[in-house]
């Protein structure tokens, strides 16, 4: 495959598809890296969601079970 440049720097034209390519490896590294940063975030907001459903599910429980105790001392 043969590249011409273009006016921009990064830029190179696929003189066999004629497509515009983008040569910037700088630019994807940095992409990569804010893709990652974005998917770990993302998992740990799913994650802290899942520990806060978990945590209102035991409130729950623990206020039935004091209430089960309560209503057993009044009989």
């Amino acid at each position: 495959m043969a590249y011409v440049k273009i006016k921009d720097r990064q830029m190179v034209r696929d003189t066999h598809s004629k497509a515009v390519l983008n040569t910037d490896k700088n630019g994807l590294n940095e992409y990569y890296a804010k893709r990652e940063i974005a998917k770990r975030q993302q998992r740990d907001s799913l994650e802290t969601k899942q520990r806060l459903a978990q945590l209102e599910q035991d409130m729950s429980d623990i206020k039935n079970l004091l209430k089960e105790i309560a209503m057993a001392r009044k009989s």
